[in-house]
């Protein structure tokens, strides 16, 4: 019966992938005859299209196509310009002086300027969604009409980095004044190689070449960007040229997707990536370091790796991933005792264990190794009630209300510094932002503030060594593993690569003549 149910849900995944598709058929140059349309499937919905309102991963992956920023990050190159041409910091580095590139359009045929840029940087510095990023920024002026500073509070050694992420990116000035927030989401204005088109809430988003982009008109016309949260479903799609390109597949599927002839399956190097037990540090269940402190030793890594990954990841006991700046191999986190985990919960008030609800993404990124953890900490009596939520309403009730007691989600670091995990997750300036779990230490507040501003790197890796003590011994949250990213695509399509930091810019890709 489980099997029968199984195949008649797959059925009905596929009838439903159908009628998604039905608008999205395949289209060709009709001056080459050679395919112009795409169809990249992603896993979960976006949070906004207005790129200053949002900074997770899935959204930042259509904001890259539809904005640019002052310093590009191009894959396999690292940082290069983008809409700005070059740029010079003063003396102690707490100016940046941008040339900007001139004879730039936005989608509304306005040429982008020097007043558009300082709009676009103080807009996203006053935006919460972009503290991770632009903390350290204090405002952007215009010097002239080609040039555009931006004065920092202090200085800070991953900036560029930081001007590199879409959350950044450069918005028409008119566009937002005219529309107001809410109307420049739902018809946003940058000057990306793809300008939007429409966008079908929990469907798709559906995007189309900018003729008039200064680096020329993409290959590729028609963009559709296909929500399939079930990768399962997606992976069949790829195989049957249904979709083109598969974000993040489930590794489950990779030998099947890997022996598939018209299928390309490209791994990374590493990933940026960490899976994390997050505990709300306030709650009236996780404000007792005993009961974090008693999940922790009941955590078995290897097993979570196994089970959810298939293998094809590694497990991590710092709070920072190898492919992240300040990343020590030597370092080791609770050990895995389940007799002290219990001893530690009888003490907590807790002899006969414990109920707790635990909220969810719905995706099986998250679900997978929640169902590990769950069965793992069932043998020390802690009960896990799941609550799966779509992906917006999860981001808006974990991450941005604080809404939760505890959670299994992801850390990424933004920028490949250890600064961007620990100083967003941890510092208690951001509570009420990104600190999520609402960690609140005056010493370990001090240590960050001391490492981001350091130059010296010998001395930061010493300060995120410490640091990383604290996350071991007061249990904030708990890291789990990482994993090697991969993107797998149809084999005709050219240009597709795999990214730590999940970078994609359809305007790299072609389809083979």
């Amino acid at each position: 019966m489980k099997t029968l149910s199984k195949v008649l849900s797959l059925a009905v995944a596929m009838l439903m992938l159908a009628s998604l598709l039905a608008g999205c058929g395949e289209k060709q140059d009709e001056t080459t005859g050679t395919k112009d349309s795409l169809i990249f499937s992603i896993n979960a919905d976006i949070v906004s299209m207005d790129c200053h309102m949002a900074r997770d991963t899935v959204t930042s992956i259509i904001h890259y196509q539809v904005y640019e920023t002052l310093v590009r990050n191009q894959p396999g190159e690292g940082l290069v310009p983008g809409l700005a041409e070059n740029w010079e910091f003063s003396d102690d580095n707490t100016e940046i002086t941008f040339k900007i590139r001139e004879n730039v359009k936005f989608h509304n045929g306005d040429i982008m300027t020097a007043e558009d840029v300082a709009f676009s940087l103080n807009r996203a510095i006053a935006s919460s969604f972009t503290t991770s990023y632009s903390g350290t920024m204090d405002h952007a002026e215009v010097v002239d009409d080609t040039h555009v500073k931006l004065c920092m509070k202090q200085a800070f050694g991953p900036v560029l980095q930081c001007l590199s992420v879409p959350c950044l990116g450069i918005v028409s000035k008119r566009a937002v004044e005219e529309l107001g927030d809410e109307g420049f989401a739902n018809s946003p204005v940058g000057t990306g190689a793809y300008k939007f088109v429409e966008r079908s809430s929990g469907e798709k988003i559906v995007l189309q070449g900018f003729e008039d982009y200064w680096r020329g008109a993409p290959e590729i016309k028609d963009l559709t960007f296909m929500i399939m949260t079930d990768r399962n479903t997606a992976a069949i799609a790829l195989e049957n040229n249904e979709v083109d390109v598969l974000y993040s597949p489930d590794l489950a599927d990779r030998e099947h997707l890997e022996s598939l002839e018209n299928v390309a399956f490209i791994p990374g190097n590493g990933s940026v990536y960490m899976w994390v037990i997050a505990f709300n540090n306030e709650s009236s269940i996780f404000s007792d370091q005993r009961v974090r402190e008693a999940i922790s030793h009941a955590i078995n890594r290897e097993e979570i790796v196994d089970g959810a990954l298939n293998g094809f990841g590694m497990p991590v006991e710092m709070p920072i991933v190898p492919s992240v700046f300040g990343f020590d191999p030597e370092f080791k986190n609770q050990e895995y005792d389940l007799e002290k985990a219990k001893q530690l919960l009888a003490e907590a008030g807790y002899p006969d264990g414990l109920t707790v609800t635990i909220k969810l993404n719905q995706s099986s990124t998250y679900t997978r190794p929640a169902e590990i953890v769950q069965a793992q900490l069932r043998q020390i009596g802690v009960n896990l009630e799941f609550e799966l939520m779509e992906r917006a309403a999860f981001l808006s009730d974990v991450t941005t209300d604080a809404n939760y007691d505890i959670t299994l989600f992801m850390f990424t670091a933004g920028y490949p510094d250890a600064d961007y995990v620990l100083y967003g997750r941890m510092h208690s300036s951001n509570i009420g932002g990104t600190n999520y779990i609402r960690y609140n230490n005056p010493d370990v507040d001090a240590l960050l503030d001391k490492a981001r501003s350091s130059s010296d790197e010998k001395e930061r890796k010493e300060l995120y060594y410490k640091i990383s003590e604290y996350v071991r011994d007061d249990v904030p949250f708990i890291p789990l593993m990482t994993d090697n990213v991969c993107i797998a695509a149809n084999s005709a399509l050219k240009g597709v690569q795999a990214n730590i930091g999940e970078c994609h810019y359809v305007f790299d890709y072609s389809w083979a003549e």
